[in-house]
Formats: structure tokens, C-alpha cells, sequence
């Protein structure tokens, strides 16, 4: 029997396992891969019921808005996967990235991550187009989706692939109030992020 998890209840059990941690205004290094400096201060979240090299922060908390860091993902590599509990079934394979994917094609990579480690009921991407990521030519894109908890969520992207690892950071916050209230703010970070190595 599958069970379902409303995405609002899986991030609260996510957020309620971890303390969280300040991160204030300023310049900020990711998994020692890319650095960022937030205008405003963010909260990082732990992520225990996740495999993966990821790195979440929130303004609101994890139920209302999360800014996601995928900091290198190698080929044949998940970019994250929701650990099962104990005498859980095995589940559905993750999709993996690989190296030679296109733009379009790391979009439905992450769309079909959102959809498997969430279970939401609606998940669409669309507006594709050329953008930079810490100078490297990359992508942006737009996401949209709906939990098994009705809660409308629309989301950025901002990625690029660069020797043969995909660096991306997705936002996503609630369609009322969390979403449009911070994009001012996560463009100021999609705008100054930075390769550490």
C-alpha cells in the first residue's frame, strides 16, 4: 500500500527535526561550492529525511517558502531523494542527472524529482530561457505545483551545468503573500552567486 504524504507535512517534519540555523546578511559559502550573499537574513534548515548534496534555507519556514541549493550534481547522481522509513516499500527509481542533458531536459529532471519526493498532484514548469549562474551561461525556468495539501506553490529556478556537474537554486513559496513578497530578494541572490572552486 502506497502511503501519501501531504508536501506541507512532509517539509514540517523536515523543519521540526532540525534546528535551524541563522544566516545572516552577507557573504555565505554552500557545501563549498558556491557562495552567496543574501541581502536579508534566512534561516538554514536541516534536511534529515533527504538523501542528497543539498542545502535548504527559509524565510518563513519550510511549509511557506524554501530556497533549495543543488551544489554539484554529478552523472548518474539524484539531485535529492526523500529517505523511506523502516519496512517501507522500496519505491520508485529517482531520476538521475546526467551530463549530456539539455536545458529542457534538467527541467523534467527536477520537476520529476519534485513529483516523486513530495507526491504532489500537479507539478508544471515552463517559461525556459538562457540566463547566467555565477557567470557561467546556464538556465532559468519557472515551477507551479500542488501538494496533496491543495497549497499552491510557485517557484524560480536558476541552473547550469559546469564540468559535467549541475549547480542549481530553486525557490519556491506559497502562491498567496510568500511567493511574489521575496522574488526581489532571491533574484538578489540568484544574482550573486559564486563558484568557490
Amino acid at each position: 500500500m502506497k502511503r501519501w504524504f501531504p508536501l506541507a507535512l512532509v517539509l514540517l517534519l523536515t523543519a521540526c527535526a532540525t534546528p535551524y540555523v541563522l544566516v545572516e546578511p552577507g557573504r555565505h559559502e554552500v557545501r563549498d561550492a558556491l557562495s552567496v550573499a543574501p541581502g536579508s537574513a534566512w534561516n538554514r534548515v536541516g534536511t534529515p529525511g533527504y538523501e542528497g548534496d543539498i542545502e535548504v534555507w527559509t524565510l518563513d519556514g519550510p511549509v511557506l517558502n524554501t530556497l533549495l541549493f543543488v551544489p554539484g550534481v554529478g552523472d548518474g547522481e539524484p539531485i535529492f531523494v526523500r529517505r523511506r522509513g523502516p519496512g517501507a516499500p522500496a519505491g520508485e527509481k529517482p531520476p538521475v542527472f546526467r551530463t549530456a542533458m539539455t536545458p529542457f531536459e534538467i527541467v523534467e529532471l527536477l520537476r520529476d524529482t519534485i513529483a516523486l519526493s513530495f507526491d504532489t498532484a500537479i507539478v508544471d514548469t515552463s517559461g525556459l530561457q538562457p540566463d547566467t549562474l555565477g557567470g557561467v551561461s546556464g538556465f532559468r525556468f519557472q515551477t507551479r505545483m500542488i501538494g496533496q495539501d491543495e497549497v499552491e506553490r510557485d517557484g524560480v529556478a536558476l541552473g547550469a551545468v559546469r564540468d559535467g556537474k549541475l549547480y542549481m537554486l530553486w525557490f519556491q513559496g506559497a502562491h498567496l503573500n510568500y511567493f511574489e513578497r521575496y522574488l526581489p530578494e532571491v533574484e538578489s541572490v540568484f544574482g550573486s552567486a559564486r563558484f568557490t572552486n
